[in-house]
C-alpha cells in the first residue's frame, strides 16, 4: 500500500524569485536613505542608482517613479507590523505583555527597515490613490494599538482616560526615534525598546509599583 504524500505548504521560491525580491529590497532600502538625507522633493533616481552603484534602467525595471518606490517603502513596513500586531492581539497575554509587544516589535521594524531616513513626513507626495491605501493601512495599525489599551482599561490594567489619545502618543514617541537612532550609536535596539516600554508602562515617578 502507497504511503500518502503531504501535502506542502507553500511552493519554494525559485532562485529567480529571491534574487528579484533582493533587489527590489535593496532599491526600497536605497530610497528610503536618499529621501531621508536630501527629502523625497530634491531626491532623484540618479541618487538612488548612485547609491546602489547601478543604472537608471535597473531601478525603472522594477519601480516607474519615485512615488512608487516612497510607497512601497512604506507598505513593506506597514505589512510587517500589521502582521505581527494582529497575532500580539489574538494572543492569550494581559494587555501590558501586548502592549509591551507591540512597542518592542513597532521598533525593531522601522529600525531596520528605516534607519537612516526619516519618511513619516513625506506621506504627501504620494499620489492621491496611493496616499488613501498607505492612510489606510495606519489606520487599521492605530486600531489595533487602541483596542490593546481599551483591553487593558477593561480590565483594570491601564489608568488612561483615552485609549485613542494614549496610542497616539505612544506611537507618535516610537516613531520619532529615528530622528536619533543609529544602529552604531550608544544604544541598541532593544536597549532603546526597554526604555520605552518602562516609561510608558511605568511612568517616571518612583512611588508606583511596575505592571
Amino acid at each position: 500500500m502507497k504511503a500518502k504524500k503531504g501535502k506542502l505548504s507553500q511552493n519554494p521560491k525559485s532562485f529567480r524569485e529571491i534574487r528579484y525580491a533582493e533587489k527590489r529590497d535593496a532599491m526600497i532600502k536605497s530610497a528610503i536613505k536618499v529621501f531621508g538625507t536630501k527629502g523625497f522633493h530634491d531626491a532623484t533616481i540618479e541618487d538612488i542608482t548612485n547609491e546602489l552603484k547601478m543604472s537608471k534602467g535597473s531601478v525603472y525595471y522594477y519601480f516607474k517613479t519615485k512615488e512608487e518606490l516612497l510607497y512601497e517603502a512604506h507598505v513593506s513596513s506597514l505589512d510587517e507590523v500589521l502582521q505581527r500586531i494582529a497575532e500580539i492581539s489574538k494572543s492569550k497575554e494581559s494587555p501590558d505583555e501586548k502592549i509591551k509587544a507591540a512597542i518592542r516589535g513597532h521598533l525593531e521594524v522601522i529600525a531596520r527597515k528605516f534607519e537612516g531616513g526619516f519618511l513619516l513626513q513625506h506621506t504627501f507626495h504620494l499620489p492621491e490613490n496611493l496616499l488613501q491605501k498607505v492612510l489606510t493601512m495606519r489606520k487599521l495599525y492605530e486600531a489595533s494599538f487602541v483596542q490593546i489599551i481599551e483591553e487593558g482599561m477593561k480590565s483594570g490594567v491601564f489608568r488612561v482616560k483615552d485609549a485613542k489619545l494614549a496610542a497616539f502618543i505612544i506611537l507618535g514617541a516610537i516613531n520619532w526615534f529615528l530622528r536619533w537612532y543609529s544602529s552604531s550609536g550608544k544604544w541598541s535596539v532593544e536597549e532603546i525598546s526597554e526604555a520605552y516600554v518602562s516609561l510608558f508602562c511605568n511612568g517616571l515617578l518612583t512611588n508606583r509599583q511596575p505592571i
